[in-house]
């Protein structure tokens, strides 16, 4: 009997054993799932083309006039004497270019009634309106404070005589010969003269808040 009984506890002690070596077999420290791959970086923006100098100095100018580029991005005209040039912007951004002629003496600037010269500076559209001669009429706020600041002192410095007047009624327009136009014949008393048919191009982009921007270069 007690030969047996040690037999028992005997096979007793080694399932013990056997259990608790194979519990803590089971109980492994447990494992991390791998890392998952680190997501590509998304590519850089490409780098924004650099302004023109145009662009810049429209820039410059709707900055002073307190549109900073955000949402609203105004028409503005911009006439280059030199080049005979009027570009239709929609904010900085160039939209379209169209030829134009000038007043008969085309290079220098506006400063009384009568010399023929188209005036530089920075205008804003006062009306429109159909005109019975050339088609269409974009009336400029010209004389503006800075044109009769200019026709004072050339007065003071005796370049222009003291009885002539500042004149007025300058604007954007079309002509009544299209081949005057054509052939590059500065025709107006100062006016900016297009084509019939471009004048109605912009026409419709034209409101009471556009600029016109008339620079030599």
């Amino acid at each position: 009997m007690l030969k047996r009984t040690g037999v028992l506890t005997w096979s007793v002690l080694i399932l013990l054993t056997g259990l608790f070596l194979s519990g803590c077999g089971r109980s492994r420290v447990p494992v991390a799932p791998p890392l998952a791959a680190a997501p590509e970086p998304a590519p850089a923006p490409a780098p924004a083309p650099p302004l023109t100098p145009e662009q810049a100095y429209l820039k410059e100018i709707l900055e002073k006039r307190g549109y900073n580029g955000r949402g609203y991005h105004p028409v503005v005209l911009l006439v280059s004497k030199e080049r005979r040039r009027l570009t239709l912007y929609q904010g900085i951004h160039p939209v379209k270019t169209y030829p134009v002629v000038l007043g008969a003496n085309p290079v220098a600037d506006k400063l009384h009634q009568g010399d023929k010269c188209t005036p530089e500076g920075v205008y804003r559209v006062v009306t429109k309106f159909d005109h019975p001669k050339w088609n269409k009429f974009i009336l400029l706020d010209y004389p503006n404070t800075k044109n009769w600041l200019k026709f004072a002192e050339a007065k003071r410095q005796g370049r222009i005589p003291w009885d002539v007047d500042i004149g007025g009624e300058i604007g954007i327009h079309g002509t009544d010969d299209d081949l005057k136009n054509l052939m590059g014949e500065n025709w107006t008393l100062g006016c900016v003269s297009l084509l019939n048919r471009h004048v109605d191009e912009i026409y419709p982009y034209v409101s009471y808040d556009t600029l016109v921007v008339i620079r030599r270069r």
